[in-house]
């Protein structure tokens, strides 16, 4: 159990923050994995005082941040209690888990993030890029609308990085299994996926129905999300 000490919180667009906690020891993850959070409050609905939050930071950046949605009117009673957080209040956290985790950045790859699925392919990226990596990666961003979290940097990444490109699907456009074809199509390129469980689950079906091994395939799903 590691005990995550709050610093700041920012809104990335609007409706989406993320809130940057500096851990009281040190604390190694790699880029993908999650924590299991445990943060005590008044009141605390039926979903109650424990969550899962991709670690959006990556492994260098030091400092743990979580990102996501919240609905000021619908929110659960964890993600209010987030948003009233005072510099210097603390949660508690498991050890980092996970492995949606790229293993070799050789490979091809291709990522579809639906909406707030964005979070693990951002510390990826990152490190990434941070660590000199070059890469092969094509990003599928599927979003309710055109408020992209992490538009920018991801812009300056496809800038930088000539074999990396982003491709977004807005609002009613859809990212189907005729658009990942091409990928299936390519036996060195291997599928991630991460997003609302239903989409996940939904995808990961049609790719092994579809003929896609295990090691081709891997998905990380966000339980109590719509679709995108």
């Amino acid at each position: 159990m590691v005990s995550l000490r709050f610093v700041k919180k920012e809104e990335e667009v609007p409706g989406v923050i993320s809130f940057y906690f500096e851990p009281d020891q040190e604390l190694s993850w790699e880029a993908g994995q999650f924590l299991y959070y445990t943060f005590p409050h008044p009141n605390p609905d039926e979903r109650g005082i424990k969550r899962w939050f991709t670690i959006s930071t990556a492994p260098f950046e030091k400092q743990v941040r979580i990102t996501t949605r919240i609905n000021s009117e619908k929110s659960s009673s964890f993600k209010t209690a987030l948003l009233n957080l005072k510099e210097g209040d603390k949660i508690e956290a498991d050890d980092p888990e996970g492995d949606f985790t790229l293993d070799n950045p050789d490979k091809k790859y291709v990522f579809f993030a639906g909406g707030i699925g964005i979070t693990p392919f951002r510390s990826i990226l990152a490190q990434l890029d941070h660590d000199g990596k070059d890469f092969t990666l094509d990003l599928l961003y599927a979003n309710r609308d055109d408020q992209v979290v992490f538009g920018d940097e991801l812009a300056a990444l496809e800038q930088k990085h000539t074999n990396f490109h982003v491709k977004k699907f807005i609002g009613d456009q859809k990212v189907t299994l005729e658009t990942l074809k091409p990928y299936m199509d390519d036996p060195n390129t291997i599928i991630y996926i991460s997003g609302p469980e239903p989409m996940v689950e939904d995808f990961d079906k049609q790719l092994k129905d579809a003929g896609l091994t295990d090691e081709r395939v891997k998905g990380d799903y966000f339980p109590n999300y719509p679709t995108y």
